[in-house]
């Protein structure tokens, strides 16, 4: 669906005019998370939840202490010393009343620690998508709209992004999902597509820094790619490349990843002449000379082996070795030739 401010969302919604699925994107820094309970309010407050006065006020009171029984939050979680086997969101919901109630502009990395989950990553799996469409089944405990808030979203691994994906298609009534993640491009381009985006911009210029850290990581990494062909002993590069990306964190890592997996479609899309979003590469990447290297024979195994890297980091694999297999399979696939010019 097509993107939306926030602001005419909010209005839409207090009409009535509520979509079952939106994704709000958006770093910590910018409150994405408060946007999202905002969001659950008006929807509470709206014609569309059908609630007598009392009952609204009542819901109002039940969600400032996320008690309210008809808003469920599902965030990312693994075992724990606390928690042992099968992990799930209710084990943490006390952790995540009191993360919350003391500010919602938190980090993974916050809410890692508040866990107790130490070098562990986390994951939104398959039983919690299971458990989300039980729910989901079911009746409202208090005759108005069922809500659930999934924080960090792109933590869905595939099994859970393919069972909700069921659900988003076949939506049980008066039920809305509030999607919230930083990086769209883990999701499941199936998933975003069913949802109603809106993007919640930071007043920071920390995450503008980031992402020009990333465009020049990008650049000195393909530009290493290319040379091999013609030079071997350019290996030394890519050798340098991982040596460099391996000393930050695993969540740089991924995030690094998920940004090499956008500059793939928007090189994709530019060079098929769909969207051109140029405008978003201020540090030296200029998509009319890279598209033409990232075309159909190609760009779903770029996909796929950023994919591969991705899950290989989260599992705790050795970065090193990771992006320097990354980096030779990235220079077999720079090479490809497409069927036709594009």
């Amino acid at each position: 669906m097509e993107q939306i401010q926030l602001n005419t969302l909010k209005e839409s919604v207090k009409k009535g005019r509520v979509a079952n699925t939106y994704l709000l994107v958006g770093k910590a820094d910018s409150d994405v998370l408060g946007s999202g309970f905002d969001l659950v309010k008006d929807i509470i407050k709206s014609p569309f939840a059908d609630m007598e006065t009392h009952a609204q006020q009542a819901a109002l009171e039940k969600l400032k202490t996320l008690t309210n029984p008809d808003v469920h939050y599902f965030y990312p979680v693994n075992t724990t010393a606390k928690v042992k086997t099968k992990a799930s969101s209710k084990d943490f919901i006390n952790n995540w009343r009191e993360l919350v109630g003391a500010g919602t502009k938190i980090t993974l990395v916050d809410w890692y620690n508040k866990i107790g989950l130490g070098n562990k990553q986390a994951a939104i799996n398959k039983d919690e998508a299971e458990e989300i469409s039980r729910i989901a089944s079911l009746k409202s405990y208090e005759g108005g709209v069922k809500i659930f808030l999934i924080w960090m979203a792109e933590k869905m691994n595939l099994s859970a992004s393919n069972k909700l994906l069921k659900l988003f298609e076949e939506p049980a009534k008066n039920t809305v999902f509030i999607l919230i993640c930083e990086n769209e491009g883990r999701l499941l381009p199936t998933i975003t597509s069913r949802c109603q985006k809106v993007y919640i911009n930071s007043q920071s210029a920390d995450n503008h820094n980031v992402i020009s850290e990333y465009e020049v990581l990008f650049l000195d990494w393909v530009r290493a790619a290319f040379k091999v062909k013609g030079n071997k002993s350019a290996i030394n590069d890519l050798i340098l490349f991982s040596e460099k990306i391996s000393n930050k964190t695993r969540e740089d890592q991924k995030d690094f990843l998920a940004y090499c997996s956008a500059v793939f479609r928007d090189s994709f899309l530019y060079g098929y002449k769909v969207v051109n979003n140029s405008e978003r590469y201020l540090n030296g990447l200029i998509l009319e000379k890279f598209a033409p290297f990232v075309h159909e024979e190609n760009i779903e195994d770029f996909y796929c082996e950023i994919q591969k890297g991705f899950t290989d980091i989260g599992r705790n694999g050795n970065p090193k070795i990771i992006f320097l297999d990354m980096s030779i399979k990235l220079t077999k696939l720079l090479h490809v030739k497409p069927t036709q010019n594009v």
